[in-house]
């Protein structure tokens, strides 16, 4: 008797025909002494990870066909984990050199990003705590990682775990975290290109209900050698459903949901850099530069 596969989810965004890359992505593979699993962070000179990644080559479905048919709406942070902003919402203000500049991004661009927020979410307070530039490195000109310039995590995996997106808010709102967490609050990257087009290491991000959270390993993220946050580390399933925003430009922006404080904790999208195979050996015109903001969000509680 033939067996019928059931679709993971009935309505992927594009079908499974859709124009797509394909590339090596990198997944969770267990520590062989059995240890929690960590990531060290700035200490060149200690091993980054204590396991090995495992290659699973896959799909990533192009988001392009999609956003010029005027479809973009149907990517959406509480469904498909991420979302897609178009330029006419997300433009940027910032010109290239700005970018070089760290008061700069931090006044000019954290108030665009605060209100590109609040507009899309519906959000009633934004508290940015911090950005990362990510460069792509020319091979033999590589440089080792710090707070200002680190290159693409070229890993699946996802930003805060339950407790760490939690402590999160505690730790940046103080006095009063309480009457937020009573509220609706979320953790967003506002991810997009600083130069240019992205073409030879886009982000590649995962639908979320695709992902399981039996998929989903805890990772201790170690800052001079003690842990300092904790992350998910994403084990490899078939059922995962990869898209990306071929050619993507500076005006446009990928947010990322890694948290929020829902009882089921709500839709949150694994992502990661690739090397797309079309451009493996090609020389590309910039090589990737990017930006992502990491915000707590809120929808504030309405209380007597």
């Amino acid at each position: 008797m033939a067996v019928t596969l059931v679709p993971v989810i009935q309505n992927p965004l594009l079908p499974d025909d859709a124009k797509h890359t394909t590339a090596n992505l990198k997944y969770y593979s267990p520590p062989e002494n059995g240890e929690k699993p960590y990531d060290r962070l700035y200490q060149s000179d200690l091993p980054k990870l204590n396991f090995t990644p495992m290659l699973k080559h896959k799909k990533i479905y192009d988001l392009r066909p999609l956003v010029d048919a005027g479809r973009a709406n149907e990517t959406n942070t509480d469904v498909t984990g991420f979302q897609v902003l178009t330029e006419n919402v997300a433009r940027t203000e910032m010109t290239e050199q700005e970018w070089d500049d760290e008061d700069t991004i931090t006044s000019k661009y954290y108030q665009e990003v605060d209100a590109l927020l609040k507009k899309v979410t519906g959000a009633t307070r934004v508290f940015i705590f911090d950005h990362t530039i990510r460069k792509v490195e020319l091979p033999g000109h590589e440089t080792p990682d710090t707070p200002q310039s680190r290159k693409p995590v070229a890993r699946v995996h996802i930003d805060q775990t339950p407790e760490s997106g939690r402590k999160r808010v505690i730790r940046h709102l103080g006095a009063d975290a309480e009457r937020l967490l009573r509220g609706r609050a979320q953790l967003i990257n506002v991810w997009r290109p600083l130069r240019g087009i992205v073409q030879d290491q886009p982000l590649a991000v995962a639908d979320a209900r695709t992902l399981k959270e039996s998929h989903l390993v805890r990772s201790d993220l170690l800052y001079n050698n003690q842990p300092n946050g904790e992350t998910y580390q994403v084990s490899y399933s078939d059922d995962h459903r990869f898209y990306y925003l071929s050619n993507m430009t500076p005006h446009e922006a990928l947010l990322l949901k890694c948290w929020s404080n829902e009882e089921d904790g709500g839709a949150k999208t694994p992502h990661t850099g690739f090397v797309d195979d079309f451009y493996v050996g090609k020389e590309v015109e910039t090589p990737r530069q990017s930006i992502e903001i990491r915000a707590l969000v809120f929808h504030e509680p309405q209380e007597e």
